[in-house]
């Protein structure tokens, strides 16, 4: 029996080495101790074997505990745990649980096993880490979920110059702990992956990724942390793919004019191929660069291919390369519904995933699916207003009005009152036969439109919906013209707006888009 002396916690795991909660070093427990809160013992890990995980070896990484006072460090536990899964997805006969959905039991005291059915894996790496200045505590296991025994279980404590070797070291004993084979050039790929010396840039970069996930507000926020990390460190492939996609996403996202961010997304995604050809994050996000600025739609799927070819459990690559058939390439959506349920298979527990496949309900018209993946997203993450907004299309698409409006209202709330959300109260009153109250939050949206940049794509739609066409083509032709990357995707196929597209002025522009194998009419 062993116990920590700082939470007291009692472990019959003899080769457990530190506490799992707290990192600190265990010692022997007294028989009074030995009595509570006993945890299942484990035979030494160099007797487990894949002989007693399932047949094929699988992994989920969980978030790391940020056991400092600083929640800023929330960033680089977040991000540490995020670049060993994505060391750990480059082995061959691994299999590798989707960042998402790992870290969909960040904060919840749930058990191995449970994580271990919920994932479809048989092992789990949790860890902490204390940071002080530049010193580093981290500590990890790595446990089998059919069982509950320790596989391994170790403690770092290094310089934060170190945390490059640290991430070898832990890789390399996940892999020796699972039996795996890793010799030669594998191992060579597996840890070659260290794209800058800088821990400062480092830092800077997982929090960029880290604020990008969360979308809205935070797109600028991860702009300035990308930014950050390319000034420390100009051939940070890295930095410079997490640039381009901060770019692009305040682009679409309305956060940004897109004449003015996306030519910086382009250059920012070739700058990062440049420095790294074999980087599935550049490759993906000049695909989304090219597809949603440059409408060139051959790059886009060219690039996207090599994005996945390089890292096929690669979440935003596959997420996008779906849509690309579903949006934008008629003829072609059974390979984007393919797509589609790849990014669900290896990502289940995601909100964004389910938020996806909801997004492409509506737009082709499987409603029913569309609320079924929407409601999900909603349980998986309450505050994500994408999966609010998914709903509340999903729900008006079914008629089912009076819970579309509360969920675009709980859109707006969580936004910051966000123009997508209020285009679509603005469409889902008027299709509720609540004029009043359609002209009420259209007039909100207008003068929105006086203080601040709101996307035309969103301001067409919603003038056609309160009767005002004139004004509707108007936002259409100026999306057309300021090359909004949200009419792009829209303007074919999302129901709001169906009553645009009967209107010949509407067609003419949208043929200016030169969408592949559409007709004015399609």
């Amino acid at each position: 029996m062993k116990r920590c002396p700082t939470c007291n916690r009692v472990e019959t795991d003899e080769t457990l080495k530190f506490c799992r909660l707290d990192g600190t070093l265990l010692v022997a427990a007294s028989e009074s101790e030995s009595a509570t809160m006993a945890l299942p013992a484990s035979r030494p890990s160099e007797e487990l074997t894949t002989g007693r995980l399932r047949v094929t070896p699988s992994i989920a990484v969980l978030p790391f505990a940020n056991m400092s006072t600083d929640p800023e460090n929330e960033y680089f536990c977040d991000g540490l745990a995020e670049e060993l899964l994505n060391a750990l997805a480059k082995i061959e006969n691994l299999k590798v649980a989707a960042r998402t959905s790992s870290f969909s039991f960040k904060g919840k005291n749930v058990n191995v096993d449970e994580i271990g059915r919920a994932l479809h894996v048989n092992s789990v790496l949790e860890g902490s880490v204390r940071k002080s200045g530049n010193r580093l505590r981290i500590t990890v296991q790595l446990i089998n979920t059919t069982d509950g025994y320790h596989l391994w279980s170790e403690r770092y404590d290094r310089e934060m110059k170190d945390i490059f070797d640290v991430q070898d070291e832990i890789t390399l004993a996940v892999v020796d702990a699972l039996k795996l084979k890793l010799l030669g050039d594998a191992k060579d790929a597996v840890l070659k992956r260290h794209h800058t010396k800088d821990s400062a840039a480092y830092q800077a970069y997982l929090k960029g990724r880290a604020l990008l996930y969360q979308r809205g507000l935070s797109i600028s926020k991860a702009i300035d942390c990308f930014t950050e990390a390319v000034s420390l460190d100009s051939e940070y492939a890295q930095a410079w793919a997490g640039l381009a996609d901060g770019y692009t996403t305040s682009a679409y996202s309305g956060f940004g004019l897109a004449r003015e961010v996306m030519p910086r997304a382009l250059e920012a995604a070739r700058r990062a191929l440049q420095l790294e050809p074999d980087l599935s994050e550049a490759h993906s996000a000049l695909a989304c660069a090219a597809l949603l600025y440059d409408l060139d739609f051959d790059l886009a799927e060219q690039e996207f291919k090599r994005a996945l070819e390089l890292n096929p459990n690669y979440p935003q690559g596959r997420a996008w390369y779906g849509l690309f058939f579903l949006q934008w390439i008629a003829g072609r959506e059974q390979e984007g519904r393919d797509e589609l349920l790849r990014l669900f298979q290896i990502d289940p527990l995601s909100s964004y995933a389910n938020v996806i496949l909801a997004f492409s309900g509506v737009s082709s018209g499987r409603l029913s699916e569309a609320v079924e993946h929407g409601r999900k997203g909603v349980e998986l993450d309450p505050n994500s207003y994408l999966a609010h907004w998914s709903l509340a299309a999903a729900l008006a698409g079914s008629a089912q009005y009076e819970e579309a409006a509360a969920m675009a209202e709980r859109a707006l709330a969580i936004s910051g009152r966000h123009s997508w959300a209020l285009m679509s109260l603005v469409s889902i009153y008027a299709a509720w036969e609540k004029p009043d109250s359609a002209r009420a939050v259209h007039r909100e949206l207008e003068a929105r439109s006086e203080r601040q940049y709101i996307q035309p794509s969103m301001l067409a739609p919603a003038a056609a919906a309160v009767g005002d066409m004139d004004r509707a083509i108007a936002y259409a032709q100026q999306a057309l013209d300021d090359k909004d990357p949200l009419f792009v995707m829209l303007a074919r196929t999302w129901p709001d707006y169906a009553g645009l597209r009967a209107d010949p002025r509407f067609q003419e522009i949208v043929s200016q888009l030169g969408l592949p194998g559409w007709s004015l009419t399609s």
